[in-house]
């Protein structure tokens, strides 16, 4: 495989282009917290993210075995209703989703030179993201605001194609919006199951970066996720996933110029 081969580049978005562990995901998840918790005073962030996290579990239990992607709505709407005794409106509920929303977008933060980086690969390549995130607005808005969204030709997002990396729905899909085979796209992620086991699975070249990764924030993914995602694996033959790997680790997408160089 030639490295100057490729015909466009795909980027996982947290964690791979901007940093994405505990801190952020706190953050986050205070700011919908906090929304619920206004409508019901009597409750406190302990209590609210109870409800929530065993509402997102049900969530979870019904869409990862088919790697569908979890209504996250549907879940704050109901964590708000238990808490409060009464129904949400749809005020109410926009309320909430916009507080997560926003709490997403203080969170993201571009590493300096990014924007230049992204600047010179998309001189040569077309450039994507491919994310796993069920309030899709949330990314292409991040994008912006950190202010490299003008580099990249296509922005696909779990929220909008209904289904999550790993699956093979959600990166073919992504192949089919470049117009290129497998072969001519190369994959940048941070997480195994997702990114490469995923990009493997169409037989996309995976390059794996690790530096933004903290072993406590991958333990709490993959609680939450990563045993539903593995049966889901196993009970739809995806061929040899747990031998999936990457072509090549790197320590950030910041090593990505000097790889594709062959340096």
């Amino acid at each position: 495989m030639r490295r100057d081969s490729f015909r466009a580049i795909a980027f996982d978005f947290g964690n791979t282009l901007c940093p994405w562990d505990d801190r952020e995901y706190w953050q986050v998840t205070r700011g919908a917290m906090d929304a619920i918790c206004h409508l019901s005073p009597t409750h406190d962030f302990n209590s609210a993210y109870q409800v929530f996290s065993r509402l997102r579990a049900e969530e979870c239990a019904k869409n990862l075995p088919w790697l569908r992607e979890n209504d996250i709505a549907w879940v704050l709407r109901r964590t708000a209703e238990e808490l409060t005794g009464r129904a949400i409106s749809d005020e109410e509920l926009h309320a909430i989703v916009q507080a997560q929303v926003d709490a997403f977008l203080s969170a993201c933060r571009a590493p300096r030179g990014l924007s230049e980086l992204l600047r010179r690969l998309s001189a040569g390549n077309k450039l994507a993201v491919l994310s796993n995130y069920s309030i899709s607005e949330a990314v292409h808005l991040a994008l912006a605001n950190m202010g490299i969204s003008e580099y990249f030709d296509i922005v696909v997002v779990s929220g909008d194609v209904g289904y999550i990396k790993p699956s093979r729905e959600l990166f073919e899909y992504l192949l089919a919006r470049l117009g290129c085979a497998p072969g001519e796209v190369l994959f940048v992620g941070d997480d195994w199951l997702a990114d490469i086991v995923g990009a493997c699975a169409v037989g996309m070249p995976a390059i794996q970066v690790v530096g933004y990764t903290s072993k406590q924030f991958a333990d709490r993914m993959e609680k939450v996720f990563g045993e539903y995602i593995r049966k889901a694996l196993s009970a739809r033959a995806y061929a040899c996933w747990k031998d999936a790997k990457p072509i090549a680790v790197l320590e950030s997408v910041f090593d990505l110029e000097w790889w594709l160089k062959g340096e």
